[in-house]
């Protein structure tokens, strides 16, 4: 008998854990097995010098420095040092450009404005086009801008270029 409880309670630690194993990969958890070796090369922390460009010149308007964390998954937060209009976080999407060199990436992100006031004055969008340097500790490309009011309204667009640097991760 003290042998068919050891087998009983083997069948039910065995079950167990199978159960456990099938509700993780069912959540999602097959991420964990996933996460040390598929990382992707963007993933991390960055600083970047963005200088603000007139598109038709080319004629410098300002430079600023920003931070983006480029998560796993796609998300992207970022924020500036471009104070008093676009204080606080951005956030957004960043990939790998389809059919790019595999060090090719887009990413869009938004952000709140705010007038002197400290109200709303509404939102910017910023799509940047860039690549992964091939060390893999240096980025750069190119934004696109767009200044949008409460209404939904493209106030102005603008193009800047960013200049980066991995900082830690």
């Amino acid at each position: 008998m003290a042998l068919s409880k050891s087998l009983k309670s083997a069948t039910h630690i065995t079950s167990t854990a199978a159960a456990t194993l099938l509700l993780i990969q069912a959540c999602g958890g097959g991420a964990w097995a996933e996460a040390a070796g598929d990382a992707d090369p963007l993933e991390g922390v960055w600083e970047s010098v963005i200088t603000v460009k007139d598109c038709s010149s080319g004629a410098v308007l300002a430079s600023f420095r920003g931070l983006a964390v480029h998560l796993r998954g796609g998300t992207v937060s970022a924020d500036n040092s471009r104070p008093p209009a676009t204080r606080g976080a951005a956030y957004g999407t960043w990939k790998r450009t389809a059919g790019g060199a595999g060090n090719a990436y887009t990413a869009t992100f938004i952000f709140m404005r705010f007038n002197p006031d400290s109200s709303l004055a509404g939102t910017q969008k910023v799509q940047r086009s860039f690549t992964l340097g091939a060390d893999g500790n240096s980025l750069a490309g190119s934004n696109a801008i767009q200044i949008i009011d409460t209404a939904g309204v493209v106030l102005q667009q603008g193009c800047a270029t960013e200049i980066g640097v991995r900082t830690a991760w």
